[in-house]
């Protein structure tokens, strides 16, 4: 009786599992296109939500670089915004100190000049000096002769005193440079003045007439500065103080504030005298004013 009963059951078991296999089977055979096609959009929507995250983390590194950019850029306009205020602060006091400087290289530049032709004089002088004690020595030893009566007087009258010697070129020339180095304008003026009364068509004229433009100008005085450099340029053009008073005239117009002129007078200047030192001067304070120098013509033989 056991027997039957477990041979039903596995019968009936044995069909249940081949139903069970049979259903397995054909859905098995229906579902596997549909996983197929799902394994594949799964795969798609992968890769896609990889390539998300990608962009994603391109887009935050772009993010982070063009703030770093930024950052940079505005740093960058900083400092030159700084330096442009350091810059204008430092412009102010250069300008100043070149102005300075060129005053004081000009007063240099004549005191050098004025010494030199002092220490000409001077050795002339001495040479002069030792001809006149030479001379002096001569009538000492010569016996001084007896003065004649003047007409109409009587024996023993003294005669009407005679005409003020002219004095001695040398010492005025010497005196006035003397007066000039020490800086006594007034007295340096007064003797190359008596200098020109006496002595105006010798070789120191023109140097006489310049310094006392000099002496007007070392005391501010430009107008009458200028109207004895005018002085010197037109009584004494081939004068060895020619380019000197050219170029002072035009420093005197400048410190007038008479730009224009100023300018005319050196450009002048450079054109008359190319390769003077006089010209190199004014090609300097032409280039501080920021204008154009002239070119230079040299001179073909």
């Amino acid at each position: 009786m056991y027997a039957i009963f477990f041979s039903e059951d596995a019968a009936t078991l044995k069909k249940q599992t081949l139903l069970a296999l049979l259903a397995l089977a054909f859905l098995g055979a229906q579902v596997q296109p549909i996983y197929g096609v799902s394994k594949e959009t799964v795969e798609i929507l992968e890769r896609l939500d990889a390539l998300q995250t990608s962009v994603q983390n391109l887009q935050k590194t772009v993010d982070t670089q063009t703030a770093v950019l930024k950052t940079l850029v505005e740093q960058a306009n900083d400092n030159v915004n700084s330096m442009k205020a350091v810059v204008n602060d430092l412009r102010g006091p250069m300008q100043q100190s070149l102005a300075s400087t060129g005053a004081h290289f000009d007063t240099m530049t004549t005191q050098i000049q004025a010494l030199s032709d002092s220490l000409d004089e001077t050795k002339a002088r001495l040479s002069k000096l030792s001809d006149q004690m030479a001379q002096m020595q001569r009538i000492l030893e010569t016996p001084p002769a007896q003065p004649n009566p003047a007409p109409g007087a009587a024996p023993g009258t003294p005669g009407t005193s005679a005409t003020p010697p002219v004095p001695d070129a040398d010492s005025l020339y010497t005196q006035g440079l003397s007066y000039y180095n020490g800086g006594q304008w007034d007295l340096s003026i007064q003797s190359f003045q008596d200098y020109l009364k006496y002595y105006k068509d010798t070789d120191r004229a023109s140097n006489a007439q310049f310094y006392i433009g000099e002496c007007y100008y070392s005391q501010g005085d430009y107008s009458k500065a200028i109207e004895a450099y005018d002085a010197c340029s037109e009584k004494y053009p081939t004068g060895n103080k020619a380019a000197a008073a050219q170029l002072k005239k035009g420093f005197s117009l400048l410190a007038m504030e008479q730009k224009t002129a100023g300018i005319r007078e050196l450009r002048s200047l450079i054109q008359r005298f190319p390769d003077s030192h006089e010209a190199d001067l004014a090609r300097q304070r032409l280039k501080k004013l920021n204008i154009t120098v002239p070119p230079t013509h040299k001179k073909t033989s």
